[in-house]
């Protein structure tokens, strides 16, 4: 009998499918009608009422303006699916739409771990409502006073899972206690998710989020489970994108969507994006505080000096050269920093310092974003570059130029200094000498890390629900502010967080604790950081002054570090670094004056490891033999990113001149040839008057990996000629070649240091294959 219940209810639904198929036509029909109606009186109301023919145009602009968005975003929603669901067949059914230079990287594959989550999928709607409501929740409304009595109504993640593109799991430089791997994440899901604030409705669907996750397993035991607990972030900001239903639909307008955007961004960011982790315990007496708030690995200084050959977004019609307003963003996780705006040039100086506190050194990575700054409008964007924080762990100081991304041309100078985390506390005396030697005393020399537990003896109420408090830190300009925890007289916080100092000797850390209503100050205690300094430690309880004399008892952990770095202090000058050989055979000699900056690699999923590198950059510096016809420095490596052979054009010095003439205007022509096949001929400028000319520009070659290591670069040093001379033979404006064989490149996937090449000048030859060149078209044309 029981099997026979459901009976009805399935007639009930095959009634309303034949219901729907026979009147779905008609009520189509009358929704056309109903829209073409609509648009025929809008059309008359405008003639009617005498609206300009102006404003037609320009509301039909902005439909049609709108319209192309909305297309576009569902082919890539749609593109996005498909690859959720089926990838192989999708990716060759966009190949057509795809540049010929495309090629797969060699990642890991982890279809085991797709198919896992398929698994799993259905049962985690739980776990992930939970998680919304008791974090996600509570954060959005302490985030705005608008959002005070923001919900989540409805939350149905669909069917389709999220996606792990590649996983890398890390061998070297990780702790024994842990295990550290990287996730390539997309979710392009059919999830649900309505939002409630105060009487208005609002519907997310189409959500999609792509991002490398960090999934760091700590600490291992040897008893079960054998790991503690599971720390998730992401090492970077990860791209989200979403449509909005219900009301929301007033939001999808342009401007107010990007807006929109940004805030979820910001708030993914502020509980998931590093510094900010998301612990999950696995044994009960696992303290999560050190998961989830770790000291930081070292801090990145970087100066941002300036740009060259940036991209014109404003034109003027004056000097039809045009100019741009440009200014900078770096992101390092979810740390953001704005430069100031340069007004109307291409080559802006900022020469602006910014220190951002690092707490994963491999795999993390610094963004760089150019902006053409528009009051009133979107900025429009010039360019971006990416550089890998670890390599530059690495190095210890890097003046590099990067070339711009997604820009036809533009370069942005960056100097960047590596600094470790000391416990001596004669590295603060080392750190002031460097700040006085390189007039940078308005850059930190210490960092303390300030982890907050709990609190108790706070005033008493006459209810306890009504003890609503958090703490308040202040150190300078900086404030921080931890959690709201509700309806307790002894409130546990468990946050961490990270200050720079100048001056460890005079600076004071000020704790409040505050009401959440009121903002009243119920406690408060000064501390400077001068008592730190003896011990560079302290996990002694803190008591603050409450009203009334009251003394609340606070438990908490200062930990001071000083800022310490291993390059010395001659280097930090403001020439830039002499490049030290790693990867070549052929280094440079001491003698051969300063060189150019290094031009650092497009960053990979995976991070570098240090046995990628052959060398350090203290390696030693060995004489080179000098060419017959001077010497070209170039860094020559595969960008997995690109799938290119990327190949930076440095300098190079004692060329000899044409024929008759005691200078020469040098450029650099190479192609790259694999096998039979021959690449595009690429230029760099050319430099005039010099036999020691620099060009530092970066040319590409589309490749895959190992097509390159079975290819060579054929390399041209040639001057140019003007229209105006008469030709003089072919040694009047060759200057030199040489031929480099990839296969014999060490590590080319890893960007290494310049190495000098020597240039060779066989005019015989040049002149027998021109000959044979010209007796070869005469023959063809007889």
């Amino acid at each position: 009998m029981e099997s026979e219940e459901p009976q009805p209810k399935v007639e009930a639904d095959r009634s309303w499918r034949d219901m729907w198929d026979t009147y779905h036509p008609t009520m189509e029909s009358m929704r056309v009608y109903v829209m073409s109606l609509g648009l025929l009186v809008l059309v008359w109301l405008v003639g009617y009422w005498g609206f300009s023919v102006t404003w037609v145009m320009l509301g039909l602009f902005i439909w049609m303006w709108r319209e192309k968005k909305i297309r576009k975003k569902n082919y890539k929603i749609q593109t996005a699916r498909g690859v959720a669901q089926n990838e192989q067949s999708t990716i060759l059914s966009c190949v057509q739409d795809l540049p010929s230079w495309v090629y797969f990287p060699d990642v890991e594959k982890a279809e085991w771990l797709n198919k896992i989550l398929a698994q799993v999928w259905p049962n985690l709607d739980r776990y992930v409502e939970e998680t919304l409501r008791l974090s996600v929740e509570p954060a959005v409304q302490q985030a705005n006073e608008m959002l005070k009595s923001f919900q989540f109504s409805k939350i149905d993640l669909g069917d389709e899972p999220p996606r792990v593109a590649g996983v890398q799991v890390y061998t070297e430089y990780v702790k024994k206690n842990e295990i550290v791997m990287d996730m390539d994440l997309m979710y392009s899901g059919d999830c649900d998710i309505e939002i409630r604030i105060k009487r208005f409705l609002a519907g997310v669907q189409d959500l999609q989020v792509q991002g490398t996750v960090r999934v760091v397993m700590k600490p291992l035991m040897s008893q079960h489970p054998l790991v503690g607990g599971i720390t998730v972030f992401f090492l970077n900001r990860p791209e989200i994108n979403f449509n909005l239903s219900n009301i929301g639909e007033v939001l999808n307008f342009p401007g107010l969507s990007s807006l929109l955007k940004g805030v979820v961004a910001d708030q993914v960011a502020a509980f998931m994006v590093l510094p900010n982790r998301f612990p999950i315990p696995l044994v009960p007496d696992l303290d999560t505080s050190r998961l989830r708030y770790p000291m930081p690995k070292g801090v990145l200084r970087i100066q941002l000096k300036e740009a060259k050959q940036l991209m014109s977004a404003d034109p003027d019609f004056f000097t039809k050269k045009g100019k741009s307003d440009p200014y900078c963003i770096l992101h390092v996780g979810a740390q953001l920093f704005k430069s100031k705006t340069i007004q109307r040039t291409l080559e802006p100086k900022w020469n602006q310092y910014f220190e951002a506190v690092v707490y994963e050194v491999e795999g993390q990575t610094m963004q760089i974003n150019v902006f053409d700054e528009d009051p009133g409008v979107k900025d429009d964007p010039l360019g971006n570059a990416t550089v890998s924080v670890g390599q530059v762990a690495k190095e210890g100081f890097t003046d590099v130029w990067l070339p711009l991304e997604d820009a036809k041309s533009g370069q942005v100078r960056l100097r960047m200094t590596w600094l470790g985390l000391s416990s001596q506390r004669e590295a603060l005396e080392k750190m002031e000498r460097m700040k006085r030697v390189t007039d940078m005393d308005d850059m930190s020399s210490a960092l303390l890390f300030v982890r907050v537990d709990s609190a108790t003896g706070l005033p008493p109420k006459k209810k306890v629900e009504d003890v609503n408090t958090y703490v308040e830190l202040t150190m300078g300009k900086q404030h921080e502010k931890s959690w709201i925890q509700w309806g307790t007289d002894k409130p546990v916080w468990g946050q961490g967080f990270t200050f720079l100092l100048k001056d460890p000797h005079s600076e004071e850390l000020l704790i409040e604790i505050k009401e959440e209503r009121s903002k009243k100050t119920i406690g408060k205690k000064i501390v400077p950081v001068a008592t730190v300094l003896e011990k560079m430690k302290s996990s002694d309880p803190v008591f603050l002054e409450g009203p009334k004399g009251v003394k609340i008892e606070m438990k908490m952990e200062l930990i001071l570090r000083i800022l310490s770095s291993d390059v010395s202090e001659e280097s930090l000058e403001e020439e830039e670094i002499p490049l030290t050989p790693t990867m070549t055979t052929l280094p440079s000699t001491p003698d051969a004056g300063p060189s150019s900056p290094l031009m650092l690699p497009e960053i990979r999923l995976a991070s570098i490891s240090e046995t990628e590198l052959s060398s350090t950059p203290d390696s030693p510096v060995t004489p080179v033999p000098k060419g017959e016809a001077g010497q070209l420095l170039m860094t020559i490596y595969h960008s997995l990113n690109s799938s290119k052979v990327l190949v930076t054009v440095h300098k190079a010095r004692n060329l000899l001149p044409p024929r008759g003439s005691k200078v020469c205007d040098a450029y650099v022509r190479m192609r790259l040839c694999v096998g039979d096949k021959k690449s595009e001929i690429k230029k760099t400028s050319a430099v005039k008057e010099n036999l020691n000319p620099a060009w530092d520009e970066t040319l590409g070659f589309p490749a895959s990996l190992a097509e390159a290591k079975q290819g060579r670069l054929e390399v041209a040093v040639k001057h140019k000629r003007s229209l105006l001379k008469s030709f003089r033979g072919v040694d009047s404006w060759y200057l030199g070649d040489v031929e480099v064989d990839l296969s014999n490149v060490e590590q080319l996937e890893v960007k290494g240091q310049p190495q000098w090449f020597d240039l060779k000048r066989d005019v015989g030859a040049r002149l027998s294959r021109y000959a044979s060149f010209i007796s070869t078209r005469s023959g063809a044309e007889q």
